[in-house]
């Protein structure tokens, strides 16, 4: 509302095996070499069968392998990337778990509202800190949240706020 803009770019297909060349993969991982904070998001709605803390943890494993080394050497980075700009490069691959992250649960108004009850939301949110840390995703408590980016809109004006945060303290 207040006109201020947050850059952002969405980086999808991620699947295991694509910090070694599997898919699309590294395509789109050298995006992320260019950005100050991550946003994972992971869809909780079930609706695909998908399950969202294993989705998390696929994210965060490529991520880990791809700043660690990738199928780039340290010597090999790309003939695009030579002299200043590729020793940033390098950096900033070798800081990519080390980033401000942001972990949101989308579609959590899909959840049956029995399993809402006993806890499903919560539940779900736990799993996915603990499965932050098991991976290397460096991310507080409060920085995982439970969304619904469509229908009903829950969570966003917080995100929002929280996204600005993030985003002003990294500069």
């Amino acid at each position: 509302k207040d006109g201020y803009r947050v850059v952002m770019a969405d980086v999808p297909g991620l699947i295991d095996g694509a910090a070694e060349g599997r898919g699309k993969g590294i395509e789109f991982l050298r995006h992320i070499e260019r950005t100050k904070a991550l946003l994972y998001m992971v869809d909780v709605g079930g609706v695909d069968g998908r399950d969202p803390v294993n989705d998390l943890k696929i994210l965060g494993k490529e991520l880990r392998e791809y700043g660690s080394s990738g199928i780039y050497g340290e010597n090999e980075i790309g003939d695009d990337d030579e002299g200043e700009y590729g020793e940033e490069m390098r950096r900033r691959r070798r800081e990519i778990m080390q980033r401000p992250s942001l972990i949101l649960a989308n579609k959590m108004d899909l959840i049956p509202e029995e399993e809402a009850e006993m806890g499903r939301r919560e539940e779900l949110l736990f799993q996915l800190g603990q499965v932050a840390e098991e991976v290397g995703i460096v991310v507080e408590e409060r920085d995982i949240m439970g969304i619904s980016a469509g229908v009903t809109g829950e969570g966003l004006r917080v995100l929002s706020k929280r996204l600005r945060q993030v985003v002003k303290e990294v500069g």
